[in-house]
């Protein structure tokens, strides 16, 4: 469905925000992953056509975007980081502006993404009242008016409590079964449990592009577990990796990321998502070094 073919985006003389990325997607969730700098908006704004490539092609369709944006436009909603609201428009006033803006005159498609986002019993009510959760979920309802083929969503649970995350999440999920979804985060436990594959970025680089299943397989014996005293853990603390430590009085449980067992008593364990991820990162820059 969508090709990205080498692409890059620089900035100036000597900015690369996006560095020689390539990824063919189709139907899904796609979890783009990665700090903040690690260049996913850019890559998203370029999927959004609303920057374009310095070089490269993204193609969807068979069709470069760069050159003809109104192909994917049509067919592509858009949710960014940073959603405004109307102050003075009520939730189904800003859909009906929104859906004037698309060219959509099906009163009843504003009704129903109104109901799939959960908002139906406050259409009436100012948006700028509703809470982090529901403008998301309201900026979803927009990027869903022209029944689109694909969604990208830029941080969208940025900020958001718990329920609101998880009513997100579910949200998200159940899209992607028959669209493209491409949601940027962070955050590894927003995707972890719904993203058909994770896509790994850092420094404008893309590092992975795998299934979460995969992820955990490729980490399984690099990520450990140990019980030390308080002051070996001083010590542990200049030799590897660690990844989560807790006190238990006089005691630390800790989690490790090393290639092999890292000291006598460590005992391997099954990773998360987020400790294969740190190990991946880990095993990276000791290869680099």
């Amino acid at each position: 469905m969508l090709e990205i073919r080498n692409v890059v985006k620089t900035f100036g003389r000597d900015v690369t925000a996006v560095g020689g990325v390539s990824l063919s997607l189709g139907c899904g969730l796609v979890g783009l992953i990665g700090h903040n700098g690690a260049g996913k908006t850019t890559l998203m704004q370029m999927i959004a056509t609303l920057t374009r490539p310095s070089s490269g092609e993204i193609v969807f369709d068979g069709v470069d975007i760069a050159k003809k944006p109104g192909h994917i436009r049509r067919r592509l909603g858009f949710l960014p980081q940073d959603f405004g609201v109307y102050p003075n428009l009520s939730a189904l006033e800003f859909m009906q502006y929104f859906a004037a803006l698309k060219g959509v005159r099906d009163p009843a498609r504003i009704r129903q993404l109104l109901e799939l986002v959960n908002l139906h019993d406050v259409a009436k009510r100012p948006a700028s009242s509703f809470s982090g959760g529901m403008r998301r979920r309201l900026g979803i309802a927009q990027a869903l008016l022209g029944d689109p083929d694909i969604l990208v969503v830029d941080e969208p649970t940025a900020g958001l409590d718990p329920e609101e995350r998880l009513r997100f999440r579910n949200l998200l999920a159940d899209l992607g079964y028959n669209k493209l979804v491409i949601m940027s985060t962070h955050i590894v436990s927003d995707v972890e449990s719904i993203a058909s594959h994770l896509a790994i970025m850092r420094g404008g680089k893309l590092l992975a592009y795998e299934t979460p299943a995969a992820m955990l397989a490729q980490a399984r014996g690099q990520v450990w577990s140990a019980n030390v005293d308080a002051a070996a853990y001083d010590e542990l603390r200049a030799t590897v990796h660690v990844l989560h430590a807790q006190r238990q009085g006089e005691r630390v449980a800790l989690r490790i990321a090393h290639p092999h067992a890292p000291f006598a008593g460590a005992t391997a364990a099954e990773p998360t998502l987020e400790e294969a991820l740190m190990a991946q990162r880990y095993a990276a820059q000791e290869l680099a070094a």
